[in-house]
């Protein structure tokens, strides 16, 4: 696109938001995606315009293909809580973690992407997530469906989904899965600790307001009493 069009694009924009501006024209969340994308607002800004003409927040990002922005300063909030937490982003992979969520795994260092693990690796399967067929598996692949939804054309998705085309465990589960349950947020699961054993963990989840698509997830984990 030339610099013409883009001028063009915006000056239409432009008269284009004085309208919605004015209450003469309502859009619909199709052309304010748009025209947000034209007029290059901030995802907050993005998500108020949103909320103010639909009540709800937007179920696409401003900038699907945008690697979300997770400021540095979120290392020392992770840092000081002694529960196991992390951050990711919309594609899963793994941004920033602490100390507590490390030792979770019998390698002492978590995976680059927590989706791939959960699905993928045989250290999640049979040691980590207890009951991992029948509790964890469902609302996995829900997950990853539910993210194709949103983002089709993201290259990480697309491989985590091309490597479960090729492994029996979950090929079938992925297709036939007629679970709803996108999140974990709430949930209480058996898992196998590497270091503190045999227990349940409930997940905690939130997602940023900046509209980036990051998530941060804490793990409250319950031993079993001997």
């Amino acid at each position: 696109m030339s610099q013409t069009d883009v001028d063009l694009l915006m000056r239409k924009g432009i008269g284009t938001y004085q309208k919605v501006e004015s209450g003469a024209l309502r859009p619909t969340p199709t052309y304010l995606l748009e025209l947000a994308r034209v007029l290059r607002f901030k995802d907050s800004e993005y998500i108020y315009v949103h909320l103010e003409y639909f009540g709800t927040e937007p179920s696409l990002p401003l900038h699907p293909s945008a690697d979300p922005d997770v400021p540095p300063i979120w290392q020392q909030v992770l840092d000081g809580q002694r529960e196991m937490a992390y951050i990711t982003d919309f594609r899963y992979n793994l941004r920033l973690y602490n100390e507590p969520f490390a030792e979770m795994f019998l390698r002492g260092e978590p995976p680059e992407n927590t989706l791939a693990w959960m699905l993928l690796d045989r250290e999640a399967r049979e040691f980590s997530l207890v009951d991992w067929e029948s509790v964890w598996l469902p609302t996995l692949v829900s997950a990853l469906r539910a993210s194709l939804a949103a983002h089709p054309d993201d290259p990480v998705l697309l491989g985590i989904r091309a490597q479960i085309m090729e492994d029996p465990w979950v090929r079938g589960p992925y297709h036939e899965s007629g679970s709803t349950r996108i999140h974990p947020d709430g949930d209480r699961r058996p898992l196998h600790h590497a270091v503190r054993g045999q227990g349940h963990v409930t997940m905690m989840l939130s997602q940023f307001l900046s509209g980036s698509g990051a998530r941060y997830m804490t793990l409250l984990f319950d031993p079993v009493q001997p």
